[in-house]
């Protein structure tokens, strides 16, 4: 507080000492300090929250205030008019039955939101501070658990201490941190608090709690403009008036004016809490009334008043509603395919013919991912597999053997058999160990087909024709899972690159310390960097069973797209046939290799926003195209029912496949 604010609060002091004086021993008691009444309960009201019109009903979402916790709404005598006329209604309490609603009750009601405004001045330090955080911690304990609740502290300037949120825990965690110091920016933490409940989710209810303990004194916002800013957004306020004394109560008078609320006094910490406690109360409880509309009044708009009679008291409450979404549904729209296929109404059997297939396709699934991982080996498999142990994940490629589902093995083995007579096999199963997926071709292959039956079956049941289903469930399981497995390989190839500099420094450093280059090599496998170690694992693992060194690691090259690896292959065979010093190779090689891919990461920051131009430039015609086709397919109608319209299609497909691999080669640079 200011000098001037501390002046004027000892002059009143002393001016309240010479009344009291005056006035002899009768007034003594008066003014002692001795706290007041506590703040009355308000009278129940209530208030339409939202209104969700359906054919034939109407949803409405009913707050009430002051509601004492043993009145329930269901059990209270709850009329409905629509313009002077009854209208049948049902109600339900949303707070107290929330548990017990199905997936076919309605839909959520909006969210209420309150922020909690402390003065957390110089004025408030001591037991004013603990007063002021304890009716707070009262506060959250009384309001209903869905009030989203936020905290903003004020003092030379507000802080916003936690946004709006039915979790207690950052509130409480930010009341335990309070201090007291500085001046009192009220009005800015208005305006603070009004922009946040802006910010959030449209709620039903807002409302701004606000504790001060004196007027504004440094505030860059004016009353008027805090005040405006109430009425604009319609943020109800009310106002706690803390140890106010001689302080001007009018400001926030009109504060709580501007926002439809209250202003309580309090003048000590029992005060404080009860008036927290009373304004906890004007979010009681929320019911759900359900009006069944008349067809007098579907399409049309109407005065919607609600009237309870309860044992607290009588209350209502009314809203002018549009029920143009009451009038009985029209037909929908035919697609836009419907004119290009043949008359489906008759194919409702189908659909328990495709659910048949789905539920057979994921049995199998099942079977082939759950029973057929461990089998029983032949000798060949059996040395693979012990080759394979030195490698990565040993743990996943340990024999446990298993007997098979024999439904899952003669799936599995009739793949096998197409993938073998197509010679597809081995080039799958490559593709496979490059992508690090550990399972054999055969089963790759039969998830792919169960994923598509299954997309096709979904896209069925969601009213796709099954001329359009089958070859778009089809083409989008091959091409997900190919994309997939590509992925995978280049991530894995991408992370070898970028290992093989910190394998060449370990393997220089062990050529240093005497060790011999399958030494070397044996500690990366050690160290356990994938997927670095496992690939030179592989190429040690085949010197072991009689090939030579050089001819594994280029098979490791090949297999990783490395051309750096292949120039330190040459490097060995040149140092094997003419001697030197082999570590001095490997540290140049990294030096150049580590510069190399510096320039690299360099050139691909200052392409970026070419690449990001060029996928702009792709994806926008078929994002646009893609929105008018559902939004407007009348308007993209001409496209694909007329020859011109093929003509353009096929045109634009064309020029879409050249600028794609123009922009492609534009913003490829090569290091």
């Amino acid at each position: 507080m200011t000098a001037r604010r501390t002046l004027l609060k000892i002059t009143a002091a002393s001016a309240a000492a010479v009344a009291l004086l005056a006035a002899g021993p009768a007034m003594a008691g008066v003014a002692s300090g001795m706290a007041g009444p506590a703040p009355r309960p308000q009278a129940p009201s209530a208030q339409i929250d939202d209104v969700r019109v359906s054919p034939g009903r109407a949803e409405v979402s009913l707050t009430t205030s002051d509601l004492p916790s043993e009145v329930s709404l269901s059990d209270a005598d709850v009329r409905v008019t629509l313009n002077g006329s009854p209208a049948p209604a049902e109600v339900s309490s949303q707070d107290r039955d929330r548990t017990d609603r199905g997936s076919g009750a309605a839909q959520e009601p909006p969210s209420r939101t309150a922020m909690l405004l402390l003065d957390t001045s110089g004025s408030m330090a001591g037991t004013n501070l603990t007063a002021a955080r304890t009716a707070a911690l009262h506060y959250l304990d009384s309001v209903p658990d869905d009030l989203l609740v936020g905290l903003i502290t004020f003092a030379d300037k507000p802080v916003l201490v936690a946004r709006p949120t039915t979790d207690r825990a950052p509130l409480r965690r930010g009341l335990d941190g309070l201090k007291a110091d500085g001046e009192t920016a009220l009005h800015d933490a208005v305006e603070l608090g009004v922009s946040t409940l802006d910010g959030v989710e449209e709620a039903a209810r807002r409302r701004l709690v606000v504790l001060s303990d004196g007027i504004d004194t440094v505030s860059e916002a004016s009353l008027e403009k805090a005040s405006g800013s109430l009425e604009d957004q319609g943020v109800g306020v009310d106002v706690v008036a803390f140890q106010y004394k001689n302080e001007d109560i009018s400001t926030v008078r009109d504060l709580a004016k501007a926002g439809g609320g209250q202003v309580i006094t309090a003048d000590d910490a029992g005060q404080l809490s009860a008036a927290f406690q009373s304004i906890a109360r004007r979010f009681t409880e929320r019911a759900q009334v359900t009006v069944t509309i008349p067809d007098s009044f579907a399409g049309e708009s109407a005065l919607l008043r609600v009237r309870v009679d309860s044992e607290a008291g009588a209350f209502e409450a009314s809203m002018q509603v549009s029920l143009a979404g009451a009038a009985a549904p029209s037909a929908p729209a035919e697609p836009w395919y419907e004119a290009l296929l043949p008359d489906t109404r008759g194919w409702t059997w189908q659909l328990w013919v495709v659910i048949g297939i789905s539920f057979v396709t994921l049995l199998l699934v099942g079977l082939v991912l759950f029973t057929s991982m461990g089998r029983t080996k032949d000798t060949g498999s059996r040395v693979v597999a012990a080759i394979a142990r030195y490698g990565e994940n040993q743990e996943a490629n340990s024999p446990e053997t298993r007997d098979e589902n024999p439904f899952a093995r003669s799936a599995v083995g009739l793949t096998e058999q197409v993938l073998r007579s197509g010679g597809w096999e081995a080039g799958l199963a490559e593709r496979l160990d490059l992508a690090s997926i550990r399972m054999r071709p055969a089963e790759w292959t039969l998830l792919r087909v169960c994923a598509g039956v299954v997309l096709i079956a979904l896209l069925t049941l969601l009213g796709v024709p099954l001329l359009f289903s089958i070859p778009l469930g089809a083409l989008v399981s091959w091409a997900v899972s190919s994309a997939l497995v590509r992925i995978k390989i280049s991530r894995r190839r991408a992370a070898f690159a970028d290992q093989l500099p910190d394998v060449l420094q370990l393997i220089a450093g062990s050529l240093r310390s005497g060790f011999s280059l399958a030494q070397a090599l044996d500690a990366v496998v050690r160290d356990g960097t994938q997927p670095a170690a496992g690939e030179i694992s592989r190429a040690l693992a085949e010197t072991r069973i009689g090939s030579q060194l050089e001819p594994a690691l280029e098979r490791v090259a090949g297999r990783m797209a490395s051309d750096d690896l292949r120039w330190i292959v040459m490097a060995i065979q040149i140092q094997r046939e003419v001697g030197g010093n082999l570590a001095e190779v490997l540290l140049t090689t990294v030096a150049t290799m580590r510069e190399r891919a510096q320039v690299r990461r360099q050139v691909r920051a200052l392409s970026a926003e070419g690449r990001l131009s060029a996928y702009i430039l792709i994806a926008l015609p078929i994002v646009i195209g893609t929105f008018f086709v559902t939004t407007k397919p009348e308007y993209m109608a001409p496209l694909y029912t007329t020859a011109v319209g093929w003509l353009m299609l096929a045109g634009s497909v064309v020029l879409m496949a050249v600028g794609t691999f123009w922009m492609s080669r534009l913003v490829k640079v090569e290091v």
